[in-house]
């Protein structure tokens, strides 16, 4: 405001010092022949007093707009803060969380390759138990097979030498010889049925 009454002085003295009435500023007279002229100083208090009344009605309006400006800047940068806060502990639960994926990858690699040990080791012993029960299968299928094979061969040999010597018996003996012997076995045979009878009868 005192920017404009500065101004205004200046051109008033500027038009002053050019000696030419019909030019010269007016600044306070009023009246009908002044209304090419209007009276500048009343203008810019006019001018003056409507700004400071338009600060004076703006400034509460202004004052909420920007303390409501502030809230809404306020607001946003907590709400910026707490975004920025909520995403760094979700950063850093998921970096935990990747650590502790990583340690569980870790034992479970662990266990695996221990269970893979442990399985293989008790195959290979069944593998052991399996291949030592097969072969004491073997060896008593072989052993029975071997025994059984011998039995046979004796009973072969015993039935072999009976002939034999049944053959060698025959040929010894006379035919007189076989008369008694069939004579001798058929009064044994009747010796024995009158033995029984008389038995039965007593």
């Amino acid at each position: 405001m005192n920017a404009l009454a500065t101004i205004a002085l200046q051109m008033a003295a500027q038009h002053g010092e050019g000696g030419e009435e019909s030019h010269a500023i007016n600044f306070w007279s009023i009246g009908p022949e002044y209304a090419e002229r209007p009276a500048l100083g009343f203008l810019a208090i006019t001018f003056v007093v409507f700004v400071v009344g338009l600060v004076w009605v703006l400034r509460p309006r202004v004052a909420t707009l920007l303390e409501n400006r502030s809230d809404a800047v306020r607001k946003a940068i907590d709400e910026a803060k707490r975004a920025k806060e909520a995403a760094e502990a979700r950063a850093r639960d998921a970096e935990q969380k990747l650590k502790n994926l990583e340690g569980e990858t870790a034992r479970l690699v662990k266990d695996f390759e221990e269970q893979g040990k442990a399985e293989t080791e008790r195959l290979e012993k069944m593998a052991h138990e399996a291949a030592a029960r097969i072969a004491k299968d073997a060896e008593d299928t072989i052993s029975a097979e071997a025994e059984r094979a011998r039995q046979m061969l004796r009973a072969e040999a015993a039935k072999l030498a009976l002939e034999m010597a049944e053959e060698k018996i025959r040929a010894a003996l006379s035919v007189a010889d076989d008369t008694r012997l069939q004579k001798a076995l058929i009064d044994g045979l009747e010796k024995t049925s009158t033995t029984t009878g008389k038995g039965a009868q007593a």
